[in-house]
């Protein structure tokens, strides 16, 4: 199992400079960008006694905020990135990197996590691949445990189309081309599934388009 344009989206080229363009919050694509995985942490609950799996692990700019925890596990596609990544976080001793696609980790042996954390990586995967890691996300995780994202995410299709129309309006193509290209989480759908599934869910928006999801495990 591994998504359609994990190859696509795994930011090799762009590396180098990536730490750089997140900290830009005049690009409404990163506006809210820090603020966002700050809060991703809060609302994991992290302690030193958690297993954390981290989908879409980067640049460890979200696993940097990381006070401690019994085992981190990074799932990334790009090693360049993953470079940037290894020296910031010296203080978590035990960390492990798979550089894996994040719905291919689920395949492998990795056991059950008090707390799986994501930011700005699932909006990379298809409709029907988020639904996919839904689905996977009650196998990795141990009751009363929490799934928290941070990511590009919208209200519902009807947003959708309004953000395009609103950004080409602004002459700001760029964003406008990201929300048709890219598959920005629909919140509505979203919620309505992982509640099916055995979660109680509740989200946060940071800004246009940027929002924080919980997912705790009820199973």
């Amino acid at each position: 199992m591994r998504s359609a344009y994990g190859d696509f989206f795994n930011h090799d080229d762009e590396a180098d400079g990536y730490d750089r363009l997140v900290q830009n919050d005049q690009d409404p694509i990163r506006t809210g960008y820090r603020d966002v995985l700050r809060w991703v942490i809060q609302e994991a609950r992290i302690d030193a006694t958690s297993r954390v799996l981290e989908l879409g692990s980067g640049t460890g700019n979200l696993s940097a905020l990381i006070g401690a925890c019994s085992e981190l596990v990074c799932v990334d596609l790009s090693e360049r990135m993953e470079a940037i990544a290894k020296p910031k976080l010296t203080h978590l001793a035990r960390r492990r990197f798979i550089k894996a696609d994040i719905l291919e980790v689920f395949s492998f042996e990795v056991g059950r996590f008090d707390s799986v954390i994501s930011s700005y990586a699932v909006h990379h995967l298809t409709p029907d691949e988020k639904h996919r890691l839904f689905h996977c996300l009650p196998t990795v995780l141990v009751s009363g445990s929490r799934a928290v994202f941070g990511d590009l995410m919208l209200q519902n299709a009807e947003e959708r189309g309004t953000k395009i129309e609103e950004y080409l309006a602004k002459r700001d193509r760029s964003t406008a081309e990201a929300i048709g290209e890219e598959f920005f989480w629909q919140l509505d759908s979203t919620v309505t599934e992982l509640t099916k599934l055995g979660f109680e869910v509740s989200s946060k928006r940071f800004s246009h388009l940027s929002y924080g999801l919980v997912a705790t495990w009820q199973g």
